[in-house]
């Protein structure tokens, strides 16, 4: 571990990262398992370090831990993808109605500035920064609902649905789409347009769902078609 992270987090926190690191980016795969021996020669951790380490993926959702076998890397029945992203498009929309707008200007001040990050990193090519700094984005957006379980839930499922949202990076049509997206998001938090802000705040996560879907042979129907709920909500709002 390089110096200067082994100064900032622990070692555990460090493969925690490195592992959900290769998972966003597919180097590691759904089903794929996790090696314990292999994982204690590669990073000098403890048999216990590296159980830890398993423990705390599988909180965050990104993997399955099995008895006496180790652990693999989660993977996600249809069902389970559509729920997930019914309840990402549920809960967003709940927040976008939360937050009081026009946007406190020191927030949005803030926001503005990781967007800028954000862009550099696509420009730049730096895939693993504008996948962190994404993250970031969204997380500030959505803890101004002021509403921290929420805000709580909402991150827990951006987290446990990381091994499904990888599919869209990298695609370099899928990440303009989503800084054009970032951009007007801030344009509504700015202007107060409540409306237009629940709409991206569910419009923004479809993509992924759909590259995943792509990946996977496509299949009968979409959670979106599945649940014009959450779309006609959105069309009565404001």
């Amino acid at each position: 571990m390089p110096e200067t992270l082994r100064e900032s987090v622990s070692l555990q926190e460090f493969v925690v990262n490195e592992i959900k690191q290769s998972i966003i980016f597919g180097r590691l795969r759904p089903r794929e398992r996790l090696i314990e021996d292999d994982l204690i020669a590669k990073y000098g951790a403890s048999r216990h370090q590296i159980r830890a380490v398993f423990v705390e993926l599988e909180k965050i959702g990104v993997v399955t831990r099995r008895a006496n076998k180790g652990a693999i890397v989660r993977d996600f029945t249809v069902e389970e993808v559509e729920q997930l992203y019914e309840m990402r498009g549920l809960l967003q929309s709940e927040a976008a109605k939360r937050i009081p707008l026009p946007l406190n200007p020191e927030i949005l001040s803030r926001v503005e500035e990781i967007h800028q990050r954000y862009c550099n990193a696509i420009d730049q090519n730096q895939l693993q920064r504008a996948c962190t700094t994404n993250n970031e984005f969204h997380r500030v957006v959505f803890d101004a609902c002021n509403n921290k379980p929420l805000a709580d839930m909402i991150q827990r499922l951006w987290t446990e649905t990381l091994a499904i949202r990888c599919y869209a990076i990298g695609d370099p049509v899928l990440l303009a789409r989503s800084r054009g997206e970032h951009q007007e998001m801030i344009d509504a938090l700015r202007k107060g347009n409540r409306k237009e802000l629940i709409r991206l705040s569910v419009d923004h996560i479809w993509p992924a769902f759909e590259a995943y879907k792509r990946a996977h042979g496509g299949w009968a129907a979409s959670a979106i078609e599945s649940h014009p709920a959450i779309t006609r909500e959105v069309a009565e709002v404001g």
